[in-house]
């Protein structure tokens, strides 16, 4: 910017800052307020217990002794190289899951192994694109064909979706037996993504659930891995580090409508706020790098879609071994990082947490993992660097086919892309 620039917008930004009702501590102060009013009635969100939110010492939780899971743990992730979009109309989409282990002297060879899963997209009937099985070692490799489809400018992400979910899914679901700790995945516990189409497809939308086994297949690997680390004494945990959801604001919403709480004056108290990890911030706001702050935990019940209600395993409601679609909900609770003010969001089946007791234990375990790195646990973090595929790697893989020519995108910043697309409504 020049200096005129500059200055108009430092002006603008000085106007938008003494209008703004409430700094830093009176905002954190007041969204306590409204985070106490979660124990209400109302919503899609209920509380296990009252809502509260506490601070420990990070010395205190890295050398707690109540750990029964001890080391190893194990972190689950899948990189993409993005989608790849070439002018014959090809999208390519190829992911990479790893199992990373965790804790001193434990057996990594699992970290040796490795799957690959590419998804193509061709909607050419002169094509002889096929599934295809490959193997190198102990990584295995798999093509697998998009259904045909619509257009849409959600394509790309639909392939990118189906690639990391049969990636990560494959490898965890191939290597649970193998497992003899607790598991993390870096994500959610179930891939939403995947989910709202096999859910969609239950009230009659056209999804490529539809068309296509893929999605089913994804959903099962996921249920497997999750029923046999329950029947080993294992947790399945999923750390999301960054999330658009707002869950707890619409329960909140909710519950604040249902029970006609307002403001002083007799107004509507207002819910500032547009994603749950903005909100969770200022309610768990510390000055001391010297604790973390976190939530305790919170049950999301019936997921909307389309305006129907659904459990999110309700269409697999004959294959869970442990209980009904609502023991398989998630439970999460929420953990700021002292040192950047980031928020993790921790999840886990509501199964794994039945007791108050190893609800406990599974929370002060996350902790522990997190207090240790001041950042995600050190499972994912290593699951995140052996599984990731770097900007030369994609430009590697990309060269490799020749017989298309790749077609650059230079609105990669999306500002043309839903001019006529209505967005799509995802699953929290």
């Amino acid at each position: 910017m020049d200096t005129n620039a500059l200055s108009i917008v430092e002006d603008i930004f000085d106007h938008i800052d003494t209008n703004i009702p409430r700094d830093v501590t009176p905002q954190a102060n007041y969204a306590r307020r409204l985070f106490e009013h979660l124990s209400q009635d109302g919503g899609r969100v209920t509380t296990l217990g009252d809502p509260t939110y506490q601070k420990t010492r990070i010395d205190e939780l890295g050398t707690w002794t109540g750990d029964p899971w001890g080391t190893p743990t194990y972190g689950l992730d899948a990189s993409t190289t993005r989608p790849l979009e070439f002018n014959n109309g090809l999208i390519v989409d190829t992911a990479y899951a790893k199992l990373g282990v965790a804790g001193a002297d434990t057996d990594k060879r699992i970290e040796e192994t490795g799957t690959v899963e590419t998804v193509v997209y061709l909607a050419d009937s002169e094509s002889t694109l096929h599934a295809e099985q490959f193997e190198a070692d102990r990584v295995t490799g798999e093509v697998v064909q998009f259904p045909p489809t619509d257009r849409s400018a959600t394509l790309s992400k639909s392939v990118a979706s189906a690639a990391q979910g049969l990636a990560e899914s494959t490898h965890a679901a191939t290597h649970v037996d193998d497992l003899d700790g607790l598991l993390f995945i870096d994500g959610a516990v179930y891939p939403l993504g995947i989910l709202y189409w096999v859910l969609l497809d239950q009230v009659g939308r056209t999804t490529p659930a539809g068309a296509w086994n893929k999605p089913d297949e994804i959903i099962r690997n996921y249920i497997d891995v999750i029923d046999t680390q329950y029947e080993h004494g294992y947790p399945v945990i999923g750390v999301v580090k960054t999330s658009t959801i707002s869950q707890l604001l619409d329960a909140l919403d909710a519950k604040l409508a249902a029970n006609h709480v307002t403001n002083d004056h007799g107004g509507q108290l207002d819910v500032p706020w547009t994603r749950d990890h903005q909100f969770v911030a200022e309610v768990l706001r510390d000055d001391s790098l010297e604790h973390l702050t976190y939530t305790s935990w919170f049950v999301h019940k019936q997921a909307p879609v389309d305006g129907q209600s659904f459990e999110l395993l309700e269409p697999y409601s004959d294959n869970l071994s442990h209980g009904d679609p609502e023991d398989y909900r998630r439970a999460f609770f929420y953990v700021r990082l002292p040192k950047t003010g980031d928020v993790l969001r921790v999840e886990t089946p509501r199964l794994m947490i039945n007791d108050e007791q190893t609800r406990n234990q599974i929370q002060y375990k996350v902790l522990k993992e997190i207090a240790q790195t001041q950042d995600v646990p050190q499972a994912v973090g290593r699951a995140d660097r052996i599984a990731r595929i770097s900007r030369d790697n994609r430009d590697t893989i990309r060269d490799f086919l020749t017989t298309a020519d790749y077609a650059h995108d230079y609105n990669w910043d999306g500002r043309w892309n839903d001019i006529e697309q209505a967005p799509d409504t995802q699953l929290q």
